[in-house]
C-alpha cells in the first residue's frame, strides 16, 4: 500500500467466511471519493451560467476528444460561455479537466466504486467491475471509452503533470482492486497458489484494454466476450469432494 496521499478511506467488506477491513489510502479515484480541488473564487460581476452545467459539457467533450484535442474555443462553445466566464468559474483548462475527470469518476465511472463494495466474493466484484466498465465504456448515449484512462495520453510537456495525475488516479485504483482481491484471499475464496498482484494486473491491463477496444469502435457483445473468457481464469479455491 502507498504512503503519503492525504486521504485514508476504508473499504468494509463483509463476505460469507468473516468480516475483514481493508484500509485503502486513495486520493482521486471512485472510492469513496473526496473532493480535492480548490473552488476558484468568483470575480467580477454574478455569474450568469449554471456551473454544473457547464462542467457536465465539458467533461463530454474532453472525454470525446482528451485534454489536448480540446481548445479553449471548444470548451467555450461547448459550455456556452466566454473565455473569462470560464477562467473565472473554473481556474484555467487544467483544472477545469481535473473537475471533469472527478465528476466522470463520480458519475459515468461510479460502477468501480459499486463493484469492490457491494459484491460478497472478490470473483463477483471483478466479475462485475469488468462488466460495469464495459456497458460503461460502449454507452451509446456517452462518448467512447473512458476519461480516466483515455483522456490525458500523448500531452505535451506543460500538460505532463495532467498525464501524472491520471497515472496517480490508476495506480490508486489499482490498490483498491488489489485490496478487494487479497480481502477474497484472506477469506479463503481463491486458491492458495493465487498470485493477488498477478490477478490485480490482470483486471486492470483488461480494463484499459476494454476502453481502447471500446474506443476504436468494438461492439459490446464483443467485449463481453473478452470478459467472460478472461474470467474463466479465475483460481477460485476447489472443494474437496467428501
Amino acid at each position: 500500500m502507498r504512503r503519503g496521499l492525504a486521504v485514508n478511506n476504508y473499504i468494509v467488506i463483509d463476505t460469507k467466511y468473516q468480516r475483514l477491513r481493508v484500509t485503502v489510502k486513495t486520493n482521486y479515484i471512485s472510492i469513496a471519493m473526496k473532493r480535492m480541488i480548490a473552488p476558484t473564487r468568483s470575480r467580477g460581476r454574478p455569474r450568469e451560467f449554471d456551473r454544473d452545467e457547464a462542467l457536465e459539457s465539458a467533461m463530454r467533450l474532453f472525454w470525446d476528444r482528451g485534454y489536448e484535442a480540446t481548445s479553449i474555443s471548444d470548451l467555450t462553445r461547448a459550455m456556452r460561455i466566454t473565455p473569462p466566464a470560464l477562467y473565472g468559474a473554473f481556474g484555467s483548462k487544467k483544472q477545469l479537466f481535473l473537475e471533469a475527470v472527478e465528476r466522470y469518476e463520480q458519475g459515468p465511472g461510479c460502477f468501480a466504486q459499486q463493484a469492490l463494495t457491494e459484491e460478497p466474493t472478490a470473483e463477483c466484484s471483478m466479475r462485475r467491475l469488468l462488466l460495469g466498465a464495459m456497458k460503461s465504456f460502449t454507452n451509446p448515449k456517452n462518448p467512447k471509452g473512458c476519461l480516466a484512462v483515455l483522456g490525458a495520453t500523448n500531452c505535451a510537456l506543460d500538460s505532463a503533470d495532467l498525464s501524472q495525475a491520471l497515472i496517480d488516479r490508476r495506480r490508486l485504483a489499482e490498490d483498491a482492486v488489489r485490496a478487494r482481491i487479497a480481502a477474497g484471499k484472506n477469506a479463503g475464496e481463491l486458491a492458495d497458489d493465487a498470485d493477488i498482484d498477478a490477478l490485480t494486473g490482470m483486471v486492470t491491463a483488461l480494463l484499459y484494454g476494454l476502453a481502447l477496444k471500446a474506443r476504436d469502435g468494438a461492439p459490446r457483445s464483443q467485449l463481453r466476450r473478452i470478459v467472460e473468457q478472461s474470467m474463466t481464469m479465475w483460481p477460485r479455491r476447489r472443494t474437496t469432494p467428501r
